[in-house]
């Protein structure tokens, strides 16, 4: 009985959630993302290589993190806070992509969240049009890593890992899901040591 309660509730909560939201594409919103001229919500954009590269591209920071993100594996849950923290008290050198690479389906979950941790700033999702309809979220993520990171070991990229790109867009920092959060976070202030 405590387990139909249970399922009745999530499935509740994941209908609110899901009549508040339309997918969108983060081609439809360019302008606005480059700009930050959004709204004050969780902002969760459908997304490919073109878009990201644009993205990327348009930033004004000197460094962009593309962090694979999922709420299904509890070191990028937990670290995903302590990260944005982080870069919220160095917002003039870094601007972050987070990427997820799990199904549409799971967007409620990211809405759920980013609203309680707060982040407002866009969450970008792999378009399973073209990165595929598997279960697995991380073939998603090695399939976009392949196009988008030649420095990047795609097998070992999933969850919890990142790279940077400086503002003449080249990867300068690589890591992978091997990496603990206080070798990630070296990496990142290393980049603030180099700018002092």
């Amino acid at each position: 009985m405590k387990n139909t309660i249970l399922f009745i509730c999530s499935l509740l909560t994941s209908f609110s959630f899901c009549q508040d939201f339309k997918l969108a594409k983060a081609s439809d919103h360019i302008e606005a993302i480059a700009s930050h001229k959004l709204e004050n919500k969780p902002n969760i954009f459908i997304t490919d290589f073109n878009d990201l590269d644009t993205l990327v591209k348009r930033s004004k920071k000197k460094y962009k993190i593309v962090y694979f993100f999922s709420g299904s594996c509890q070191a990028s849950y937990k670290t995903f806070p302590s990260l944005v923290e982080f870069l919220n008290e160095n917002d003039t050198l870094f601007e972050l992509f987070p990427m997820v690479g799990h199904r549409y389906s799971k967007i409620p979950h990211y809405i759920e969240y980013a609203s309680r941790i707060k982040y407002f700033k866009p969450i970008y999702i792999l378009d399973m049009e073209k990165y595929g309809k598997r279960n697995n979220p991380n073939n998603r993520i090695r399939k976009l890593n392949k196009t988008l990171c030649k420095e990047c070991d795609y097998k070992k990229m999933g969850a919890s890992s990142f790279f940077v790109v400086d503002e003449n867009n080249n990867i300068i920092v690589v890591n992978d899901h091997y990496f603990s959060w206080e070798q990630q976070l070296n990496q990142l202030k290393q980049l603030i040591k180099t700018n002092l």
